[in-house]
């Protein structure tokens, strides 16, 4: 009986070892990302750009700082692009107008990255232009007039602005 069984257990051990196994089937994705730059004012590079905590480091306690900046674009004003906000961490952010109102960024520069060059300071918006501000961000009549108080903080008067849009596109199905 043992060599029965034995017979039939080394039978069926060949028997699974000697079935055929499918190919693994390897899909190749191929990513491809674009990178489209647009320019806005003076004609600037990434070249020599810090980074926001690099940016707030050297600017502690100074007045101003003629620098060059990488960072997120966080808002841009909706009616004609004349200014926007970058996130600095932490809560604070930091309002960028454009030397002389002469040059503004694409409506929908939101969210797309940015390098800036030009002057930062900090600086106080009256209750006048932090009205203007909500009401060419979209803001409800509402929340404009709870705006009451000024505010001290972060400004840069760009002279230069590139815009960064990468797109990723992917043969994935």
């Amino acid at each position: 009986m043992k060599k029965i069984l034995f017979i039939a257990g080394t039978a069926f051990l060949f028997s699974c070892g000697n079935a055929e196994q499918k190919p693994e089937e390897v899909k190749e994705v191929i990513e491809e990302v674009t990178v489209e730059i647009t320019k806005h004012g003076e004609d600037i590079t990434e070249e020599g750009a810090i980074s926001i905590s690099e940016f707030l480091a050297q600017f502690e306690e100074q007045e101003a700082l003629e620098t060059k900046i990488t960072g997120t674009i966080e808002e841009v004003c909706s009616k004609k692009g004349c200014w926007m906000v970058m996130s600095l961490g932490d809560n604070k952010e930091m309002r960028v107008t454009f030397k002389d109102y002469e040059f503004f960024v694409p409506l929908d520069a939101a969210g797309k990255e940015t390098t800036i060059q030009g002057i930062a300071t900090m600086d106080t918006t009256t209750v006048e232009m932090l009205k203007h501000y909500a009401e060419d961000a979209g803001d409800s009549q509402e929340e404009i007039d709870a705006i009451t108080e000024p505010e001290f903080n972060y400004a840069f008067e760009a002279t230069g602005v590139i815009v960064k849009e990468e797109t990723i596109t992917s043969n994935a199905h």
